[in-house]
């Protein structure tokens, strides 16, 4: 009785396979961040609202909001102003760690087709999702340097991706 031949794989071999991608170019990198900033904002400003009008706050004019709006309540205090910004960064940092760190994929990142990975091919988690929102700070301050890094890097990662051990990935182009 002939004997039907199996691929042996040692526990070495198996361990040491190689997962290709395809890295993801910086304008879906970009257009994914500006989804989510926006999810970010529209919630900040609807609860800031809500907010306001629960408390019986007068609202600026439509002609008044903008960047100058915020810079000015948070220079001059405004409980309304710290609020927001700090709700703002609150829930950025959660958005952040939950999605991109722990789940891969951040809602604009699913609707662009794009997923974070470690080195080793799986979603980031705590840790490299520390690190990553961590050195964002360092790629964000020099006037986004660390993104605009992404367009010339072979591998199109930003600083906050070489800093964590991360890479954006196209999320079909993922073959064993």
């Amino acid at each position: 009785m002939p004997s039907a031949e199996r691929p042996s794989f040692s526990r070495r071999r198996d361990h040491e396979r190689v997962l290709r991608v395809r890295v993801a170019g910086f304008p879906r990198r970009f257009l994914a961040a500006f989804v989510d900033r926006a999810i970010l904002l529209g919630i900040t400003a609807a609860v800031t609202l809500s907010a306001a009008l629960a408390l019986h706050l007068p609202l600026p004019h439509l002609k008044e909001i903008g960047p100058d709006l915020l810079v000015a309540g948070v220079l001059d205090t405004s409980p309304m102003a710290l609020g927001a910004l700090g709700l703002w960064l609150g829930l950025t940092t959660l958005y952040e760690l939950y999605f991109a760190g722990m789940m891969g994929q951040t809602p604009g990142m699913k609707l662009m087709g794009l997923r974070i990975i470690s080195v080793r091919g799986r979603p980031p988690g705590a840790a490299r999702g520390v690190a990553r929102l961590a050195s964002f700070l360092v790629t964000v301050v020099p006037a986004g340097l660390g993104w605009l890094w992404a367009i010339f890097d072979r591998e199109h990662r930003a600083w906050h991706d070489h800093l964590a051990g991360t890479y954006v990935i196209l999320d079909d182009g993922a073959v064993d």
